[in-house]
Formats: C-alpha cells, structure tokens, sequence
C-alpha cells in the first residue's frame, strides 16, 4: 500500500497507545469506558486491516484500522495518532488520499462515530470527504455526543 503503512505488531500498539494525541486517548476512553491499550490490542486482534504510519524516519506516529461492520461489504474505520504526527502533517495529508482509495478498493462503505470533542479529526475526515450523517447526543460509555460518519 505505502512504504509508510505497515502491518501493525503488538509492539506498534504498545509503542503508540501511551503516547496518543489527548484527544485521541479521551475519544477511546469516552466511546468504551476502557483505556487505548486495550483497546487497539483488541482491534489488532480483530481488525481486518491494521496499519502502522511512519515518519520518513521510522518513527512510529499512529495507527489506522478497519474492522468488519455489521453492514455487508462497509467497514467500521479508524484512527488515532500521537503528538509526533504534527511534525509530519504534510506528509500524512498527501498520503491519507491515497489510502482511503485504496481501502475503498476493498469496502463500499467506510463509517464510524467520532467524539464531538476531537475537532481535528472532524476536520480531518470532512476534508478526506467523508459525511456526517447523525448527531448522537448520548453515545458510548461516556455518554458523551459523537457524530456519525460515512464515506461511499
């Protein structure tokens, strides 16, 4: 897919989990009520696909996924990323088009919930092309608004 996306190792995860971007870390937390440790092992484990992004130095700078959706031929997307990704933002941005094509090549669908909270990302998926398609005003563990989002 790219040199910078590769298959994620338990290793990545507990690399990047302690290191996530706060907003990061409190979306994880208010969508399940369980730590991101925990939560992208699991997602490691059951993910379809499971991805690591990399500086051009290596450095680990996040994870993206897709898991199996209960709609048939969508997956459920994802990502999250630690504080490191600022530094290469260009760099992600060129590529993030590139990939979410690629994996629209293997899913019709993309979707998923984002926490009102994380405004970057909001920004992030409105300029990847993604709609928002619902208000939830009292959703996940937390209970906290989430909107939710999909790419077709």
């Amino acid at each position: 897919m790219d040199k910078h996306l590769i298959p994620t190792t338990v290793d990545d995860v507990e690399y990047i989990a302690p290191r996530l971007r706060e907003a990061d870390k409190q979306e994880c937390i208010a969508a399940t009520g369980k730590e991101p440790l925990e939560i992208l092992k699991m997602s490691l484990l059951l993910g379809d696909i499971t991805l690591t992004m990399t500086a051009e130095d290596g450095t680990r700078v996040g994870l993206l996924g897709v898991t199996k959706s209960p709609i048939p031929d969508a997956g459920v997307i994802w990502l999250c990323a630690t504080d490191d990704i600022y530094q290469y933002q260009m760099t992600f941005l060129r590529r993030s088009k590139k990939v979410l094509q690629k994996l629209l090549q293997q899913y019709i669908v993309l979707h998923n919930e984002v926490d009102a909270r994380n405004e970057l990302h909001i920004k992030w998926l409105k300029w990847m092309g993604f709609t928002f398609i619902k208000k939830h005003e009292n959703w996940g563990f937390e209970k906290r608004t989430f909107y939710e989002f999909v790419r077709i």
